[in-house]
Order: C-alpha cells, then structure tokens, then sequence
C-alpha cells in the first residue's frame, strides 16, 4: 500500500487576508493573556484563553462565519479594501484545530495554577499566530501538507457545511 503525501484539498475557498488579520488579533490576545498571567494572576488569564479556545472552536469545528475575531477581522479587510487572497480552506481548519488544542490546554494549566507550564504552550501559540499575522506562514498548514492525504482528509472534514 502505498501512502500519498500531497497536500489534501477540500475545494473550499477561504480568504488569508482574512485568516492573517484573525492571526493578528489571537497573537495580541495570547500576549495580554501572557503578560496577564504574570503580572496579575494566571486565573484571570485562564478566563481569557478560555474565551479564546471558544473563538477557536468556533473556526475550527463550527463555521467561521460565526467566529467574532473572523467577523472582527473581515469588516477590518472589508473596510480597509485590503485585497483579498483565496486559499484551500482544509489547511486552515487543520491548523484552526491545533489552536483549540493549544489554548485549551493553556486555559486547563492556568485555570490549575500551572503558571510557568500553561506560559509555555501559550508562547508556542503566540509565535503561531505571528507567524501567520506578520510573514503569512501559517505553521498548522505546513505541518498538514506533510500529512498523507487520508489522514489530512479526515483531520480537516468540515462537519457543519
């Protein structure tokens, strides 16, 4: 049996200006969450990467449609006229969901007093989202074309259409 490592697609279109924009505002949230966590209390920071992960699952298992950093982020394309930039919607769901993981995770150590552990996962996000914010480079979706193309099918399926 031979194993097909090409990207698998979905053939759903999704704008990156867009995805990019939303990156921007999960990496400035991850880092008040951050400095939140040290400064102030890393239960008020388990509050916020809560709110996060929800955004998360919203993008991730839902449709992003109903996601508020989405919605945030297309009236700030739309009204900025930025030009808009249509890609393969399954990377971005795959790397959507490797969000969830990491902000609920954050939100499990912080909610358990786990400071310096939950600081850890979160920073890990924050350079995600930079990554993919500031040098569109959306490590999740690199990660999925290393994928075989039956496993990156069924990480990625949409379950709402």
């Amino acid at each position: 049996m031979t194993v097909n490592f090409s990207c698998p697609i979905s053939g759903e279109q999704r704008d990156n200006t867009t995805v990019r924009v939303v990156a921007g505002f999960v990496f400035v949230i991850a880092g008040v969450s951050l400095v939140i966590s040290f400064l102030i209390s890393d239960q008020m920071a388990a509050i916020i990467t809560g709110v996060l992960a929800l955004d998360f699952i919203i993008r991730a298992f839902v449709k992003p449609k109903y996601s508020p950093l989405a919605s945030l982020a297309r009236g700030i394309v739309s009204g900025l006229n930025l030009p808009k930039k249509m890609v393969d919607s399954a990377p971005k769901v795959f790397a959507a969901r490797i969000g969830v993981a990491f902000s609920v995770v954050t939100t499990i150590l912080y909610a358990g007093n786990h400071l310096y552990a939950g600081s850890i996962v979160l920073v890990i996000l924050l350079l995600c989202a930079a990554l993919e914010s500031f040098l569109s480079f959306c490590l999740g979706c690199w990660l999925y074309s290393l994928l075989p193309k039956k496993l990156g099918n069924i990480l990625s399926r949409e379950y709402v259409k």
